[in-house]
């Protein structure tokens, strides 16, 4: 039966009133477009389509996303980050602009449904940046920088605030009073107190991966203090939530007494919950994950399921902490820690959300909190006074309580000015935390107003100071001592040991065997075969041990490499370890993968190929690579340990250790030793390879007539002769070991030394010693050719001296002054 509502005027009637409340009572949540189909009649067809819900949502993000990126056109140019131009751009589009009745305050308002989708997309945008932040952090790139890291920590956070409440108690008790009358509440004064304290571990890290210092000695301490500070607050906060708490349960039912004190079930149920989570995400949820990984053919991506169920299981980490009324980025930025850094899975997630939540949800977020900042209101002097009265105190005290501990373990005056800077820099979680305050009515609309201008004065204002202060040319130096010369009798040395191209195996082989690797005094080395990156977007740093990266595309060939030096290895087995790396990068990087390696590895020392490649006799160079040259120079102003550059001359004269043996003979090296740092750094690994019977050391101690006639006054000829006499007294207790001292007044006595020993060694040793003035080796810096080699490397490689000999410089690691 066809019904037709025309032919009976009752149901016709009914019908129309029907269409036209439906038309009203739900609205339509998304148009049908800017020119509706005609067939199709819209009951809503004379509202404009950017009143419906999704149209204006779209719209609004729109403008926010055109609106900070124009910002950060500009101000990318002067140093500042993104952060930076979502405030502004939330304080374009907030009350202070907008004046409220306007269609430009009205569209953008948070009314009817407004409030209630924009605070959900906000919330799953701050909740998805904590989660990609924990996936973006390497845990394992923080290692422990042991007490100085907890003391900074501690004191940058816990002791500020426990100075800052003192000197409010004792000095500024009146502050935010007004004739007596209070006009700020006691908890609104410590809750900017605690939040200016604070050193949010996701924000210093999103701050260092802007300026790419995350990877820098100071970014790495930065947050190691991070990591403490927020680890202590987040359990005392955790500990005041849980006793608040227990003190509101105290009247529920189901509440058991043990002693005096009151213990209610929910309370404790939400502890016990968050323990279990902790757990679970430590030894379920991150064994899931490399699971995953496994599973993961090579070369192929993360199947898209895997990603959708770790979303899923985020999402569900916010509503339980929620439940266990923690605050909701809790669980997602444990999950996101948990999930494994790098590819092919942390790689997958940040290449999936990344771009969007950085982009798009996150300026939106900052955007709609910024709307109720309004600097209309800021008319009373003793609001405005008492507010930055507080803000400053706590800056100061928190600047000086960081800067403080790190001068006293020794850091250099400017790192310490930096690294307070980097702790007291203020981002999204302390606006996110003023954003929820306000809305919950803890503090009020003219404290959050000028609490929102500081965190947008503090991000446009540090990050440029940062860039001034701390040189990122020295992002790779170390505080700590890596060198040869102050390691700890029988500690195992570290040395990483580059190769350019498969020539450089065999040789770089024979002079590891001759660090004499031993159970006693083990020998681990980090082999980084590095390559041009050629037809490929990104770098790529492949471990062999682990088998991080891997993809049958990759056009690279490291196997002679690995398969040379697990060969070494098992030559040595149990006195040696070998880890093997390969890297892929452009030219101008490569110094970054270089001391990136050493640094993560602790190195005491970096094995560096010379750039050029004799023939078999050693009578011709048969390559020379400028690329090579620029590196190794690189690498020597950057190096966060001593650098040996090595020198291979493999004519037939020459043996290697092995077939010494074989012949039942001696390997000859001999360490020249003119003074200096870099020339005790030389010695003391000349007195390692003393160590192995299979090597003859001779050390050849220039001294000028002078030097031998008058005895030491300054600091550094004291050190040198403190390090000859533990030589004499190895010569005296009968290791092999042969000294001598040759008395030199000049550079030209010092070349006619050079060619008569010449050709009687295998290997020299010598030290850079760049810019070092001496006697011995005055007005031959003139002739110097290759002064990354320094005068007597590069006079001993020359072809006017003719010695076959190759030749080990040594740069002794550069302290940080």
């Amino acid at each position: 039966m066809e019904f037709n509502g025309d032919r009976i005027p009752y149901l016709r009637d009914t019908w129309r009133d029907a269409n036209m409340i439906c038309g009203i009572l739900p609205i339509n949540p998304s148009s049908s477009g800017l020119w509706p189909s005609p067939k199709l009649p819209d009951p809503q067809a004379n509202i404009e389509f950017w009143n419906y819900m999704f149209p204006h949502v779209q719209i609004i993000f729109l403008i926010v996303t055109i609106l900070w990126q124009f910002f950060h056109f500009f101000l990318r140019r002067l140093g500042m980050i993104r952060f930076t131009s979502h405030m502004l751009t939330g304080i374009l589009l907030s009350k202070s602009f907008l004046k409220e009745n306007t269609p430009a305050r009205k569209f953008l308002s948070t009314e009817d449904y407004k409030e209630t989708l924009f605070g959900l997309v906000g919330a799953c945008s701050y909740m998805m940046f904590w989660f990609l932040m924990g996936v973006k952090m390497d845990l394992s790139l923080i290692r422990s920088t042991g007490r100085k890291a907890v003391a900074i920590g501690l004191s940058s956070v816990l002791l500020s605030i426990t100075v800052c409440a003192l000197i409010f108690f004792l000095i500024l008790r009146d502050v935010g009073t007004k004739k007596g009358e209070p006009v700020m509440s006691f908890f609104e004064i410590i809750f900017i107190y605690l939040i200016q304290c604070l050193s949010s571990f996701p924000v210093i890290g999103n701050l260092l991966f802007e300026l790419r210092l995350q990877n820098s000695e100071l970014g790495r301490l930065a947050m190691s203090s991070a990591v403490i500070s927020d680890f202590s607050t987040s359990i005392l906060s955790a500990v005041l939530v849980f006793l608040k708490e227990l003190k509101d349960d105290k009247s529920r039912l189901g509440s058991v007494f043990i002693g005096d004190v009151i213990v209610g079930n929910r309370p404790m149920k939400r502890a016990g919950t968050v323990v279990l989570f902790v757990c679970f995400a430590i030894y379920i949820f991150r064994p899931l994950m490399f699971f995953i990984i496994k599973r993961t053919p090579s070369g192929r991506p993360v199947k898209k399921f895997y990603i959708y169920a770790i979303i899923i299981l985020v999402f569900g980490s916010a509503i339980l902490a929620d439940w266990c009324k923690q605050s909701i980025f809790i669980g997602p930025f444990i999950l996101g820690l948990a999930v494994p850094h790098g590819p092919p899975l942390g790689s997958a997630i940040l290449q999936k959300f990344e771009s969007v939540v950085f982009g798009t949800f996150l300026p939106f977020f900052v955007a709609t909190s910024a709307e109720e900042i309004d600097t209309s209101i800021l008319q009373s002097w003793i609001d405005l006074k008492s507010i930055v009265i507080l803000v400053s105190v706590s800056f100061i005290v928190k600047f000086a309580l960081t800067t403080l501990p790190a001068f006293l373990y020794g850091m250099p005056a400017k790192d310490c000015i930096a690294l307070s800077l980097i702790m007291s820099f203020k981002g999204i979680f302390e606006f996110g935390a003023y954003g929820y305050a306000y809305q919950r009515g803890t503090i009020r609309p003219v404290t959050f107003t000028v609490l929102s201008l500081y965190i947008l004065l503090n991000s446009a204002v540090i990050p440029p100071l940062l860039k001034r202060i701390y040189d990122p040319s020295r992002m790779y130096a170390g505080y700590e001592k890596r060198n040869m010369l102050h390691m700890k009798p029988n500690s195992e040395l570290r040395i990483l040991s580059c190769i350019y191209k498969t020539d450089d195996i065999r040789p770089m082989i024979n002079l590891l065997e001759a660090t004499c690797p031993s159970r006693e005094n083990p020998v681990a080395t980090y082999v980084l075969h590095l390559m041009e990156l050629v037809g490929q977007a990104n770098p790529v740093l492949i471990s062999h041990r682990l088998q991080t990266r891997k993809s049958e595309n990759m056009s690279y060939n490291s196997e002679n490499v690995v398969v040379s030096f697990e060969q070494f290895h098992n030559d040595f087995f149990g006195s040696v370890f070998v880890s093997t790396y390969t890297a892929l990068s452009v030219p101008k990087m490569m110094h970054g993968d270089i001391c990136m390696l050493a640094l993560n590895n602790t190195t005491s020392l970096i094995i560096l190929p010379f750039h050029q490649t004799w023939s078999a006799d050693g009578s011709a160079i048969v390559s020379d690579s400028l690329m090579i040259r620029q590196l190794n120079k690189s690498v020597l102003d950057l190096s966060p340990c001593s650098v040996g550059i090595f020198v291979y001359r493999s004519s037939n004269g020459r043996r290697t250790i092995k077939e010494t043996a074989a012949n039942f003979s001696s390997y000859q090296v001999c360490m020249l030793f003119l003074g200096g740092k870099d020339d005790r750094e030389a010695l003391s690994l000349a007195k390692r390879m003393a160590r192995d019977s299979r090597i003859t050391i001779t050390v050849v101690s220039l001294i000028s007539s002078e030097q031998r006639a008058n005895q030491a006054t300054d600091w550094d000829r004291m050190l040198d002769l403190e390090l000859l006499r533990d030589v004499k007294s190895n010569v005296l207790a009968g290791a092999d070991i042969v000294f001598s001292e040759e008395v030199v007044n000049d550079a030209n006595q010092t070349s006619q030394l050079l060619k008569s020993i010449a050709n009687e060694y295998d290997l020299f040793i010598v030290g850079r010693e760049k810019g070092r003035k001496s006697v011995f080796t005055e007005g031959l810096e003139e002739w110097s050719e290759f002064e990354e080699l320094g005068i007597i490397g590069d006079l001993l490689t020359s072809q006017d001296l003719n010695c076959q000999a190759s030749v080990l410089v040594i740069q002794q690691q550069q302290q940080m002054i």
